[in-house]
């Protein structure tokens, strides 16, 4: 989990044992505060980090970028999800097909407006896959491929 996730979750988790002190204290305040504190412990450990899971998916993996194995991917599929990031860059689901081993891959992530105009299925992009993890692909917009620019 990225450091502001930790931050978040640590400082549920100090408003949950100070609700679960002031419970103990305060006897007519007891359910209320355990309440409280019940709600903060499951946000601090549940909420939080599936929400920092889910945005890290949305905005592409900078650890991936950064040191995952670099390969090309052929564009099988390019769907909009109608979401987009900073109002700007749209959200866009692609259906990959990595050429080294054929396997397939379904990703969602950012891309620059005139970028996705140049993109079509069948294009090949440069795409960086985790070592750990060959399910956990981005594509590499730092480097576009002669063939990436297909045109619809």
């Amino acid at each position: 989990m990225r450091l502001w996730g930790k931050v978040v979750s640590g400082s549920l988790l100090v408003f949950a044992a100070v609700f679960a002190g002031v419970g103990f204290v305060v006897p007519e305040a007891r359910a209320a505060c355990f309440g409280a504190a019940a709600v903060c412990a499951a946000a601090a450990l549940l909420g939080v980090p599936l929400i920092v899971r889910a945005f890290m998916s949305f905005t592409g993996d900078e650890e991936v970028l950064e040191h995952g194995l670099k390969e090309t991917a052929t564009i099988t599929a390019i769907e909009p999800t109608g979401w987009r990031y900073n109002r700007q860059y749209p959200i866009v689901r692609f259906g990959l097909r990595m050429q080294t081993d054929g396997a397939a891959a379904t990703i969602r992530q950012a891309v620059h407006p005139d970028v996705l105009r140049r993109l079509a299925p069948g294009a090949i992009v440069n795409v960086r896959v985790a070592s750990s993890d060959r399910r956990r692909v981005v594509i590499d917009w730092r480097e576009l491929t002669p063939d990436s620019a297909v045109v619809r």
